[in-house]
Order: structure tokens, then C-alpha cells, then sequence
């Protein structure tokens, strides 16, 4: 899979770059406004992984950029402070929006990503 992550913790997007490059695609930001231009020139991605609390743009605000321009974009949040409500109000956006919370074991991760792969086969 083709994957976009965008977290401002460098050593977080480090460890999921190097546990998940061996079986996909990732293409890594720590700067969500760098992240936001890149997906607006390149939407060719099966999963963005991203934070729900960062600098510059939010999670929330990015989510609804980005399904403004790829509306069934498949998306993982991490956040270890994300609450139900905010959970729901995203999903307006998107229906096909799932959460991890960090902490997280990477096996969690792998089969969250699993259930993205095997819905779309």
C-alpha cells in the first residue's frame, strides 16, 4: 500500500517508517501544511495516517481538506487525545475514517491496515 503519514513527532514518524517501509509505500511529513500541499499535487494514496493534534493545521482541519479533494480518502488518526464526539464530527467528512490511540503496539497498526487492504480486494 501507498501510504502518507503526517505526525510533528519526528521519532514517532521515524519507528512507522521503519517498521512499515519493508511491506509499503510511505512517504513521511512533520509539517501538516507541507503534508497538505504534497496531497494536493499527489492524491495517489491508499491510507493517510495522521495526528489529530499538530501545529499549523489540526487534524480536523486537514481531514476536511483532504476529503474536499479525494472524498473516500481512506484515513487512520493517531492521537492519544481524540474524544468520541470529535471522532464523529470528522467523520462527516468521511465515513471511512478510523482511530488508533497512541500509544499503540505496531501489530494494532498492521491489522488496521489489513482491514483497509482487504476491503478494498
Amino acid at each position: 500500500m501507498n501510504i502518507l503519514i503526517i505526525d510533528d513527532e519526528k521519532d514517532f514518524t521515524d519507528c512507522l517508517r521503519s517498521h512499515l517501509r519493508l511491506q509499503h509505500d510511505t512517504c513521511i511529513f512533520n509539517d501538516s501544511i507541507e503534508a497538505l500541499e504534497h496531497f494536493e499535487a499527489y492524491q495517489d494514496y491508499d491510507i493517510v495516517i495522521i495526528d489529530y493534534i499538530m501545529p499549523k493545521l489540526n487534524g480536523d482541519e486537514f481531514i476536511e481538506r483532504i476529503c474536499e479533494i479525494k472524498p473516500f480518502q481512506n484515513i487512520i488518526i493517531s492521537s492519544g487525545d481524540i474524544n468520541k464526539s470529535d471522532l464523529n464530527k470528522i467523520k462527516k467528512y468521511n465515513n471511512s475514517i478510523k482511530m488508533i490511540t497512541k500509544p499503540f503496539d505496531l501489530s494494532d497498526l498492521d491489522e488496521l491496515l489489513f482491514s483497509f487492504n482487504a476491503k478494498s480486494t
